[in-house]
């Protein structure tokens, strides 16, 4: 005797209440989630006077540049280095 398949059918009923369980569980996870990250922003203190006026005058010191050990300093090697041939032709061949 050959078995046949039976056609299981859920109720459109059911279908319906685990969506909107699932709506409704989603809203209050989402909800819930969000609320705890939310922090307060409190607005920052601006200062009425003016803070750039410090720079209008700006002197840099470069007195290290005179040093004589700064100076003295050499370039070893080339300058600008050459690049050289590196590396395969074809990284995907085989060794």
């Amino acid at each position: 005797m050959p078995i046949t398949p039976t056609r299981n059918s859920t109720s459109p009923v059911i279908l319906i209440a685990i969506a909107v369980l699932g709506l409704i569980a989603g809203y209050f996870y989402y909800s819930q989630a969000l609320h705890e990250q939310i922090l307060p922003v409190s607005p920052i203190n601006i200062s009425a006077t003016d803070e750039l006026v410090k720079f209008k005058n700006l002197k840099l010191d470069f007195s290290a540049l005179d040093n004589l050990v700064f100076k003295t300093l050499r370039i070893f090697g080339e300058s600008p280095v050459q690049p050289g041939s590196t590396g395969r032709a074809d990284p995907f061949a085989p060794y």
